[in-house]
């Protein structure tokens, strides 16, 4: 896929029964790109949705169709040059941000059909633009690649010295580029391997799956399981 190094997937939710349910979402490292479309009125709502520092539980209506495009951590700086960090935690309309997707692709969007036209669309737009997306900070997203590759458990400073930055310049410069600093990615990045490993082994007691995913403890764990997810890490092993 020639779009891999930026997007990390496409996705779509539709047809909710159960109004006022409310999943949660456990902050990745990604910011996302959402379109909202009432099928009763036709009326969709486009925003961009930031890189977001604890969960966040979503209300959804019977009659709500969403899409989304999830970029990878640093992957939405190639279709703008706003900061990235302007949207931490904030959802903004996508008309009011500089971006590479225009009106007419915001207006085209709630006119498809079903889900694989909708994607087929965005994937031929976002090719077909290329040769027009912004250069982003290389030595950032080598950053990033080095820490999710750790899955969190590196040292920041050996990341900032591989890539060639000193450190207050590293700090600055990831902020800008996926929105959070190194050290709350690091977080995201290791709470997204424990999550992992929770569901993947459940036969292993808490301080193993802590300290195979570089916690110092059980209770370290515990206490970035209740930032990124309100729940305790047992709550999660379903």
């Amino acid at each position: 896929m020639r779009l891999t190094p930026w997007v990390e997937n496409y996705w779509t939710s539709t047809d909710f029964l159960d109004v006022g349910d409310t999943p949660k979402v456990f902050p990745d490292g990604c910011t996302d790109i959402i379109f909202m479309i009432d099928k009763t009125r036709g009326i969709s709502y486009a925003g961009l949705f930031g890189t977001i520092t604890s969960f966040i539980e979503v209300v959804y209506t019977e009659c709500m169709q969403m899409f989304g495009i999830r970029f990878k951590p640093a992957g939405i700086t190639a279709f703008t040059r706003v900061p990235v960090e302007e949207f931490t935690d904030r959802a903004v309309d996508l008309a009011l941000v500089e971006t590479l997707f225009d009106q007419t692709f915001r207006e085209t969007i709630p006119e498809k059909q079903t889900a694989a036209e909708i994607i087929a669309y965005t994937n031929d737009y976002l090719i077909d633009r290329l040769s027009c997306i912004y250069q982003s900070d290389m030595q950032v997203i080598r950053a990033v690649d080095l820490i999710s590759r750790a899955k969190g458990r590196i040292p920041l400073a050996k990341v900032a010295s591989d890539v060639c930055l000193c450190q207050r310049h590293f700090e600055r410069r990831f902020k800008s580029t996926a929105g959070i600093s190194p050290k709350m990615f690091a977080k995201i990045s290791r709470f997204k391997h424990a999550l992992r490993c929770l569901k993947t082994m459940p036969y292993k007691d808490l301080l193993t799956v802590a300290v195979t995913c570089g916690y110092y403890d059980h209770s370290h764990l515990i206490k970035d399981f209740k930032t990124f997810s309100g729940d305790a890490p047992t709550e999660l092993r379903i």
